[in-house]
């Protein structure tokens, strides 16, 4: 992840030129945008352990489940991540600005190559084999590495976003390279902002439908071993990221900008997602038809969702306290430390006879503050390790 609250730095002139009150104003809302999207990640991941039908090969599911924690789930599945790339993509170029081509390239290969390898490779396995640990299934850990890991039980569990967002780097950086005006500020500013919503949104509505033949809206796929996704999701990712590329040269979402309103955002958002919740709970089924109209909903409930998000942050999240400032500074080391931490804390506490909603509760308390000390405590503070995180 990008460091998403960095300023934007005033370099060059004419169209590559930022006025100093931007340059000099920190983006917070954006910062706490990402925080509070990878609080949603612990807990969505939290959520499924106790949801009603949960996949087959999640790592833990306690026997108390709930549709609430369905709900849940259903909800905030949409547009947790695609907020992260639609962030991650605003402040590529002002990154590569300030750091220079090969700058920017070493600093992603360091932050993000290194993370996703060793979490792709070391601690995936680890998380997965979980799934064998909590239902009893017979096998050692090293067979199961050598042997189920590397055949129909291989993921990638969270690092998956890693591996996406740094290829999304480098293509851009190869992308600079040929064009280098890509990075620059157009002399025209663009044309209403609606178009490029409307873009994404068609480019996730029809790539759903188009491999709705083989891929449900939930289903993952390995590519190569290399990248793992959700094809019926997954052009919803650089779509956002190049949104929030195409927003920054802008001049979107900072100073003077355009900013989506947050009346007719939260009205879409609140609207797109009781209607696709109402179809996932209703009408979803295997049959393509069906996957066909899920994909849509999907799309139209995760723009709506981000564009909501980004909305109501502006206008009321541009905080700054202590707190904010820690949580924002520490979310990439709570995403990338929270499965080691929930994951068996959900499978201990299935053997405690109390509530699932209360053992959700608990679990979620628990796997953030651990998270947030092992990020901020170890993380930010390891000679080694504060260079990526």
């Amino acid at each position: 992840m990008t460091n998403a609250g960095e300023a934007i730095p005033e370099l060059g002139t004419g169209s590559d030129a930022v006025p100093a009150a931007v340059a000099k104003r920190r983006l917070y809302y954006l910062d706490n945008v990402r925080a509070v999207a990878v609080l949603a990640v612990v807990l969505l991941h939290t959520s499924i352990c106790y949801m009603v039908a949960a996949p087959k090969w999640w790592y833990v599911v306690d026997p108390d489940v709930s549709t609430v924690f369905t709900v849940i789930v259903l909800i905030v599945d949409v547009p947790v991540m695609s907020a992260m790339f639609l962030v991650a993509g605003y402040f590529a170029i002002p990154s590569r600005r300030r750091r220079g081509p090969g700058g920017f390239v070493k600093e992603k290969l360091i932050r993000l190559g290194a993370p996703w390898v060793f979490g792709a490779v070391v601690l995936a396995p680890a998380l997965t084999y979980l799934s064998y640990v909590s239902r009893g299934v017979p096998m050692p850990y090293l067979q199961f590495w050598a042997t189920d890991f590397w055949g129909p039980m291989y993921q990638q569990s969270v690092y998956w976003f890693l591996g996406v967002l740094l290829a999304l780097f480098l293509l851009l950086a190869v992308a600079l390279r040929v064009d280098p005006a890509l990075g620059e500020r157009p002399a025209v500013p663009a044309a209403a902002p609606w178009r490029a919503v409307l873009v994404v949104f068609a480019v996730g509505a029809v790539a759903a439908a188009a491999v709705s033949p083989f891929f449900g809206l939930d289903d993952w796929h390995s590519v190569g071993w290399v990248f793992v996704i959700q094809p019926a999701r997954v052009a919803l990712y650089p779509a956002f990221f190049v949104l929030g590329i195409h927003a920054e040269r802008q001049g979107w979402l900072a100073g003077d900008g355009w900013r989506p309103a947050p009346g007719a955002w939260v009205t879409a958002a609140a609207v797109t997602g009781i209607g696709y919740l109402a179809f996932r709970i209703s009408g979803y089924s295997a049959a393509v038809p069906a996957r066909m109209m899920g994909g849509v909903l999907f799309a139209a409930f995760c723009v709506s969702g981000v564009l909501a998000a980004v909305a109501g942050f502006s206008r009321w999240g541009e905080r700054s306290t202590r707190m904010w400032r820690i949580l924002a500074d520490n979310a990439f080391g709570i995403y990338y430390v929270h499965p080691l931490v929930l994951y068996p804390g959900a499978w201990l506490l299935a053997g405690f006879s109390i509530p699932g909603a209360l053992k959700a509760v608990i679990l979620l308390a628990v796997t953030i503050a651990l998270s947030l000390a092992i990020s901020a405590g170890i993380l930010r503070r390891a000679p080694i390790l504060r260079r990526m995180f």
